[in-house]
């Protein structure tokens, strides 16, 4: 469809699509001018998601950025408009208010078995747009029949009460009036509700309209209560699972460190081990001096032992033969007897010193000192005897004897000593070493139970640190408290008149559009000529309610159909014979009868000798003197009847014979005549589309006569007939035509 089809469409229809916007303009006036006025309050809390404190001191992070400041506030929206929220403050709404109506004693007189809900669906619609007060007088009995039987001491046993009966049926009062359309306690009035970040900053504003002033206060201070509550239970509760979770684990670990630990101390006192580490350090240190030690007095031990024996030699050779007496032996087992035991309490002194072991160190070198003396004194006796009886002067070698004595005797007591000493460091070394993989498996075991005992500590502790940052994230606070509005907004009647009258004309426009695109009529030659397959000679318009340019533009119309005839007729190459046309419709009532009377009379004034040939069911009325003529349809059945056998051969006199056959699909028609025809004229009402059985019927048309078919249209509506018929030049100001007007002729189909 052009822009010029639907500026003729919409011209077409003027009337509607002016009637049907004005209509509706009226009547919403007329039912939207009682509406209700609406009271808005607002109130503006403080959030503090993007830039409120944190207890991790993490303020001037981005965090999650913006996309988790938007869903932060995503969800503070999501739940202010929960249905769970719109619920709890409906009921607290109403318990408010059926506990003050207890209390002013306006529910004394109410009877509880004639309450009823509140009116809902069509008719409480239609109810509170035309007789808002009406429906609010038919609410007072069910208020007073819940006041007298929901209503208890304080607002929260009758919130209780009102909550029990809100669960316990979908067919009680409380829930139907909260699923129906009352305008304080139902859940459409809380749609009212819209809430909106301000801007990009931190507060959330909350806005609710009501007719109430009072009322929509109340429930925007209802509502900002019942969301900082909720907020704060939702935040609050978000990582109490998680502190379970990492209460429950630290405990465990806990447990598994402590059995690790017991693990390991039992271990160190089965084996005495203060230190494993430094123990076999210390051991091993110990036992390496102790061996060096012990090597060194051997050497030393072989020296004072060869030493003696050479002297042993050097005296015995003198003839000291008394030198191994009795007491000289006895004090020199004696002497190391005491030595070794000096080295001992030595040795022990160096591991640990204590006041008994200085005295016994003290007491041994005391005798040792008195048996070196006695020794000596023996030795020099011995000397003085040895001396006088044989005369020989051992002075000097006595005394080297004596010196090694106690060398050697010194040197056996440590080595004595020390080979205890090394063997205890040995076996102490050796009982060290194979405990060293069992104490690191332990400790190994200790290490990772106590990893995880401060994993779990930390994340618990973590986790707390967390909950305290989310409970001071989650405490909402009001910087602007709901106001009680004074003014109330206005009603938007003017809006919806122009919406209705905008809207109704579109909708209009777009059903006659709509409507005009599903009409699958004949009214547009080009849509006729592809729909037919057949091409449109000339069209007929619909001469009703015409203006006088419209008038003008059918007569051109009618006189180009005659013209584009006598170009057909000039095709004909044998003019001895009339130039026959047939005029045919599949239905009556197409126009056949006025095509052809206008052919006739428009080819008779052209001085073009033509008669007009009829059925004889059309005898009864008045045509043409002299230019008609009337057949019988029967009479041309039979194969090769012409139009001479019809009416004689003086039709032959004429120069066109236009033939009009009766509806091809209600009547009997004359087939044989279709045989000697030039040119064949489908006579189609505009109006009408075609046909399955039109197609049909004009196929077998065409496969019986070789004359071309082409479609006249019958009532064209007037502005598609310059679409055919092209639009008349309009002539130059100030010039005159060359010739003078041709006279109007009358149409012959009005």
């Amino acid at each position: 469809m052009t822009l010029k089809d639907l500026y003729r469409l919409l011209r077409r229809h003027w009337l509607l699509l002016l009637l049907v916007p004005l209509v509706t303009t009226a009547s919403v006036f007329y039912f939207g001018r009682n509406r209700d006025k609406k009271y808005t309050s607002d109130t503006v809390i403080y959030t503090g998601i993007a830039s409120g404190y944190k207890i991790d001191g993490d303020n001037n992070a981005a965090g999650g950025g913006w996309n988790a400041a938007s869903t932060a506030f995503d969800n503070l929206l999501s739940l202010i408009t929960s249905r769970d929220t719109r619920e709890e403050v409906c009921l607290r709404l109403l318990a408010r208010h059926l506990l003050e109506r207890k209390a002013s004693g306006a529910a004394g007189a109410a009877r509880p078995q004639t309450a009823s809900a509140a009116p809902s669906g069509v008719l409480a619609a239609v109810q509170r747009v035309l007789l808002p007060a009406k429906l609010a007088t038919a609410d007072q009995p069910l208020l007073d029949s819940l006041a007298a039987t929901l209503a208890g001491s304080t607002e929260e046993e009758t919130l209780a009460n009102l909550t029990a009966a809100y669960r316990a049926s979908n067919t009680n009062a409380v829930y139907k009036l909260f699923y129906s359309k009352h305008p304080y306690y139902s859940e459409a009035a809380m749609w009212n509700i819209s809430a909106n970040r301000v801007k990009d900053s931190d507060l959330l504003r909350i806005e609710y309209s009501a007719k109430n002033p009072q009322i929509c206060r109340e429930t925007l201070d209802i509502l900002t209560q019942v969301f900082i509550r909720k907020h704060k239970e939702l935040f609050v509760g978000q990582n109490e699972n998680v502190i379970g979770y990492f209460d429950a684990a630290t405990q465990k670990a806990y447990t598994k460190l402590q059995a690790a630990e017991q693990k390991l101390l039992q271990f160190h006192q089965k084996h005495n081990i203060v230190d494993y580490d430094k123990q076999m350090i210390t051991s091993t240190e110990e036992r390496q001096l102790t061996a060096d030690k012990f090597n060194e007095l051997e050497m030393q031990y072989a020296g004072a032992s060869s030493a003696l024996k050479s002297t042993e030699s050097a005296l015995g050779k003198r003839g000291v033969s008394n030198l191994k007496s009795q007491e000289i032996l006895r004090l020199r087992n004696r002497l190391a007897d005491l030595n070794g035991q000096i080295s001992e309490v030595e040795l022990l002194n160096k591991s640990a010193t204590s006041p008994d072991g200085a005295a016994r160190l003290a007491n041994l070198n005391q005798q040792v000192a008195t048996v070196s003396n006695s020794l000596d004194e023996a030795v020099s006796s011995y000397d003085a005897d040895t001396r006088s009886t044989q005369g020989v002067a051992v002075k000097d070698l006595l005394q080297d004897y004596t010196k090694n004595v106690l060398q050697v005797e010194d040197l056996r007591g440590q080595l004595s000593s020390m080979r205890r000493q090394k063997e205890n460091f040995t076996s102490q070394y050796n009982s060290l070493v194979p405990l060293g993989a069992e104490i690191r498996k332990i400790r190994r075991e200790v290490e990772i139970a106590e990893k995880e005992y401060m994993s779990q500590v930390e994340g618990l502790k973590q986790s707390k640190l967390s909950q305290q940052n989310v409970e001071l994230a989650s405490q909402l606070k009001v910087v602007d408290p709901p106001n009680l509005p004074a003014t109330a907004g206005g009603t938007r009647l003017l809006v919806l008149l122009l919406g209705g009258l905008i809207g109704s004309f579109l909708f209009t426009g777009a059903g006659v559009v709509v409507a005009d695109l599903l009409n699958n009529s004949l009214q547009k030659p080009t849509l006729a000529t592809k729909v037919t397959s057949f091409p449109v000679m000339g069209i007929i318009p619909n001469t009703t309610n015409l203006n006088q340019k419209q008038l003008l533009d059918a007569q051109r119309a009618e006189d180009q159909l005659a013209r584009q005839l006598l170009l057909k007729m000039h095709q004909k190459d044998d003019s001895t014979k009339p130039f026959m046309i047939g005029v045919l419709s599949s239905q009556s009532g197409e126009g056949k009868t006025t095509l052809a009377t206008s052919l006739t009379a428009s080819l008779n004034n052209m001085k073009i000798k033509t008669l007009g040939l009829f059925p004889n069911d059309h005898a009864d009325h008045a045509w043409l003197e002299g230019h008609t003529s009337y057949y019988s349809p029967l009479q041309g059945l039979s194969q090769g009847v012409t139009v001479a056998d019809l009416v004689g051969t003086r039709t032959y006199n004429n120069a066109v014979i236009i033939v009009e056959f009766p509806a091809l699909l209600e009547a009997t028609y004359p087939a044989s005549l279709l045989q000697s025809l030039d040119l064949i004229l489908v006579a189609v009402k505009a109006t009408r589309s075609w046909e399955q059985a039109d197609k049909k019927i004009f196929e077998n048309i065409r496969n019986v006569s070789k004359a071309p078919i082409e479609v006249v249209l019958n009532g064209v509506l007037p502005e598609y007939v310059t679409d055919f018929i092209g639009a008349r030049v309009k002539s130059s100001t100030g010039k005159r035509a060359g010739l003078p007007p041709r006279p109007l002729q009358g149409l012959l189909n009005p």
